[in-house]
């Protein structure tokens, strides 16, 4: 009975969160011409004149409708479906296919490239609309549009960014899809050709189709990418990722980032249990806990209970930043691990993470609800904290963050329950 109280307070605890947070992309950033402003200052004013990238409106399609897939609010579908129409509207290149990078306030292209990553985020906004349309009701044709559209990303990717003799998949291409070799990914080619963090978010969005679209070319796509996340992107001695790689997977740079890093824990384990192998899902369980474990380890502020960004393992200097993200994806993996092991301590230990959001990293002035700060080590009005909303600033970690806890808290309590 106790644990059941304690479970029904986080999940109280996060509804009121997601609701403040959804919230007030809600009322700050939502043009009421279309889609969403791509950015909004400290002030609470838009910037009308920022430009508006497919991360931005792809995170905001997924982030609501996610949101009513699991509180089952009707306003967050017509969030989903007022940015869902601009994405298709605006973002999507009606003659090569696939998405913008970002388009201009007048929605003219402003940079035609094609970034693999934020295609990705296309994949999965649509077919989380598609799939909360399913399970919770909504119009027939959404549910095809929008899966339609995920669809026809995917094939591209599937055709332009595949790596068809080792795997894996590169990271840009120009409007015709021809391949560039620099990314925002990789700082420097020489540090390889595809990244860890696009192939975090391909595994997530494929893993989401697989939810809404019965393909066999799919689902081998997603047994491929658990085994890149598992083997060829992990370094197993020591269980962080590798965050650059060549063609060959021969890695290229000793950099451990503690927030993809604690993501990706749980991202493999929700792959494998969709993809329905039970070896390989008795490999990614405890693959996942021992990454879990060393993010712990190397990764905790022992004072505040925080994440820190990243560990420079050539010089052995940490980047201290206490980035929003990071704790998010913090609470999510060492929740994952706990719900794995039963064991008290990865509870307790994304309780404190939690706990430092609350603390440091939500903004609120006169006790009401303002911002999640982009980097908690600076002060409220540093120039890194002054945007609550830009091209990376969305609701898309820290909300799923409250879903995921939403989710993971009901599925407990039902089976306590039964």
């Amino acid at each position: 009975m106790a644990e059941n109280n304690l479970l029904t307070e986080l999940r109280e605890r996060a509804v009121k969160g997601l609701t403040e947070t959804l919230g007030f992309f809600a009322e700050h950033a939502r043009d009421p011409d279309g889609g969403f402003f791509g950015a909004v200052g400290r002030d609470l004013v838009p910037d009308k004149s920022s430009p508006r990238s497919v991360v931005l409106t792809a995170r905001l399609v997924w982030s609501f409708a996610n949101a009513y897939r699991v509180i089952g609010n009707p306003e967050y579908l017509d969030f989903a479906l007022h940015a869902f129409r601009y994405l298709k509207e605006r973002l999507i290149d009606t003659e090569y296919g696939g998405a913008y990078w970002h388009v201009g306030p007048d929605g003219e292209p402003s940079d035609d490239r094609k970034y693999i990553y934020g295609q990705a985020f296309v994949i999965y906004g649509g077919s989380e609309l598609a799939r909360a349309c399913i399970l919770r009701g909504g119009d027939e044709k959404v549910i095809a549009e929008a899966k339609d559209l995920a669809v026809s990303v995917y094939k591209l990717c599937e055709e332009f960014a595949r790596d068809k003799v080792y795997g894996g998949y590169y990271e840009s291409f120009d409007r015709q899809w021809n391949r560039l070799p620099d990314s925002f990914n990789i700082p420097d080619p020489s540090a390889g050709s595809k990244a860890l963090n696009t192939h975090l978010h391909i595994i997530e969005a494929y893993t989401n189709l697989m939810r809404v679209w019965d393909d066999k070319d799919l689902r081998a796509r997603v047994g491929e990418l658990i085994d890149i996340m598992s083997h060829k992107l992990l370094d197993r001695e020591v269980f962080h990722y590798k965050p650059y790689m060549a063609d060959n997977w021969q890695g290229t740079k000793k950099l451990v980032s503690f927030g993809h890093d604690i993501e990706a824990s749980w991202l493999l384990v929700e792959a494998a249990h969709e993809f329905g192998d039970e070896s390989i899902l008795r490999d990614a369980i405890p693959t996942s806990v021992r990454i879990a474990d060393s993010c712990y380890k190397s990764g905790i502020d022992p004072e505040t209970g925080g994440m820190w960004y990243e560990y420079h393992a050539e010089t052995g200097e940490y980047e201290k930043m206490m980035s929003w993200w990071t704790q998010a994806e913090a609470v999510v993996g060492f929740f994952n691990a706990y719900q794995i092991t039963g064991e008290q301590k990865y509870f307790d230990y994304a309780l404190g993470t939690w706990d430092y959001i609350d603390r440091c990293v939500i903004d609120r002035e006169g006790g009401m609800f303002r911002e999640w700060l982009s980097d908690a080590s600076q002060p409220a009005g540093s120039d890194t904290n002054r945007y609550p909303a830009n091209p990376w600033k969305t609701p898309y970690h820290n909300g799923r963050m409250y879903m995921e806890i939403i989710e993971r808290t009901d599925k407990m309590l039902a089976e306590k329950n039964r």
